[in-house]
Formats: C-alpha cells, sequence, structure tokens
C-alpha cells in the first residue's frame, strides 16, 4: 500500500537492461515497450494494465495480463473507446493506493484524455501512461492520427514526466524510471516503426535516466550539433557519416547547450547545461 518497490527490483532491472544493451535489435519502441512490461510484471504483483480499445496495438497486454471481468481477481482492464475514463479510473486507482496503474492509447488520442492526464500531474499520481503510434511517420493512418504539438503540451505540463525512446534500451530505462516514479505520472512516447539500437559506452547507458547525454562525438570545437529524440534520432545519425559533428540524444526532451528540464516534483523549469552533471531524474482491432 505504500508503493514501496520489490527489493530486487533496481538489481534485476538493470540486468534486464545490460542484456538488451548486449543484444540489439530493430524493433519498435511499442514492442520494446511489451518486452519491458514481460520483463517486470512478474516482479510487481501490484501492476494493473489497461487499454482504451487498443491492447493489441498498444502492446500493452504480456503472458501475465488477466482481464478483469467478471473475475475481479484479474490484472487488465479493456477500458472501452474512453480515453478519458481510462485515465481518470487509473487516477483514482492510484489515489486508493495498493496498485500500480498503467494506461495506453494512441498518442494523438491524449486530447480526449487530457484534463485527466493533466490532474494526475497536479495531484503526484503514479501511472505510467503509454501512447503508442507517436510521430507522422504513420503516414497511411491519416492526419487525424498524427501527432503533432502533443509531445509538445506533454513536456510543459508541470510534474508529467515525458520520455520519448529511441530505442529498445531507452524503452526499457523509461519503463524503470516510471514504475520507480512516486511523486507523479509518467508518458511515453513510442513508435510503431522499427527503431535501430543506439551503440553506448557504459558511462552513456547509465546517463540515459538523467534526461540527456552526448551519444556521438567529435575531437574538437563541432561546428554543428544534431538534437533528437525518439524515432528522429536514428534519422539524425544518418548524418553522421558525412558530417565531422556533436549530436546531442535524449529520452524525455530537447537537449542542447541549454536545455529546458522538467524537474520531477516541482512545476518549475530550469535552465541547465547539457554538459551538468547534475541533470534533473528527476481504436479497434483494425490498428495495427
Amino acid at each position: 500500500m505504500k508503493g514501496e518497490m520489490p527489493s530486487d527490483f533496481d538489481a534485476k532491472a538493470n540486468e534486464f537492461i545490460a542484456k538488451l544493451q548486449a543484444n540489439p535489435a530493430k524493433i519498435a519502441s511499442r514492442k520494446a515497450s511489451q518486452n519491458a512490461i514481460e520483463a517486470f510484471g512478474p516482479l510487481l504483483p501490484e501492476f494493473l494494465g489497461g487499454s482504451a480499445d487498443l491492447a493489441p496495438s498498444n502492446l500493452t497486454l504480456w503472458s501475465g495480463s488477466k482481464p478483469i471481468n467478471e473475475d475481479a481477481a484479474g490484472n487488465y482492464i479493456h477500458y472501452g473507446v474512453r480515453e478519458f475514463g481510462m485515465t481518470a479510473i487509473a487516477n483514482g486507482i492510484a489515489l486508493h493506493g495498493g496498485f500500480l496503474p498503467y494506461t495506453s492509447t494512441f498518442l494523438m488520442f491524449v486530447e480526449y484524455a487530457r484534463n485527466a492526464v493533466r490532474m494526475a500531474a497536479l495531484m503526484k499520481q503514479r501511472q505510467v501512461m503509454v501512447y503508442t503510434h507517436d510521430s507522422i511517420g504513420l503516414g497511411e493512418d491519416g492526419p487525424t492520427h498524427q501527432p503533432v504539438e502533443q509531445v509538445a503540451s506533454l513536456r510543459v505540463t508541470p510534474n508529467m514526466s515525458t520520455w520519448r525512446p529511441c530505442d529498445q534500451v531507452e524503452s526499457a530505462i523509461a519503463w524503470k524510471y516510471g514504475v520507480e516514479r512516486q511523486d507523479g505520472p509518467t508518458a511515453l512516447l513510442l513508435s510503431r516503426q522499427n527503431l535501430a539500437q543506439q551503440e553506448r559506452t557504459a558511462e552513456q547507458l547509465a546517463n540515459v535516466a538523467r534526461g540527456g547525454y552526448v551519444l556521438k562525438d567529435c575531437a574538437g570545437q563541432p561546428e554543428l550539433i544534431f538534437i533528437a529524440t525518439g524515432s528522429e534520432v536514428g534519422a539524425g545519425g544518418c548524418r553522421m557519416g558525412q558530417t565531422d559533428c556533436r549530436r546531442r540524444e535524449g529520452a524525455r526532451g530537447f537537449h542542447a547547450v541549454h536545455r529546458r528540464v522538467r524537474q520531477a516534483g516541482c512545476g518549475l523549469s530550469r535552465i541547465r547545461t547539457a554538459e551538468s552533471r547534475d541533470r534533473a531524474r528527476c481504436r479497434g482491432s483494425g490498428y495495427r
């Protein structure tokens, strides 16, 4: 009821993350998210998932998922096409205590849940919000399903921690952060298209949870800095072979020489240099 993590969670989660880094895979970050749920689910009996009629597309079901119906002993709620209701119910579950709720829908449909999402942040309630089908990369679904301004609006929501992971490793770290966070909700913005895994040193791997880090550097003073998050990190990497430059990348926001950091637990934005060591840590089956 206190929301405390199992004593062995940190060690087992870090072991899983290290294994992912050592075994590169080009997969969609929504699939990487499902793999993380599969790995963390057995460690977290308080996990209570759900989706607004998009579970097969959001990939938020795992082998231990049991739908809640007449049998209330399950751990997954099929909310139906009601994003606001889903998020508001999850807020109530979080307020009650004893469960760690996670919800899921398309990123574009956060618009239907907006007020409940903001209330979760204002109330500092622990909830992981999985938003898949990020970016205009899903062209065939048309502009009604292509999120553009939603990323920015989540980033500026006070006390909302917003992650946009670029590969399976960042996706797992984002999940670890989300379930460990005690003072507010965490939004995971995930792709449908496959994303190439990035090479990282041990130091870079440790820095992912800080929100931003230098992924590739040059020998001298850079003439150009690539800034990217999520699915665009791979696109920026294509230019690295043609330009001697430095690229900064991070799962939680835009990062450059100065960056705006949303400090977990407060509604203030602080400006810090990207070099700083004191970075904040702190609808239906027809879709695919």
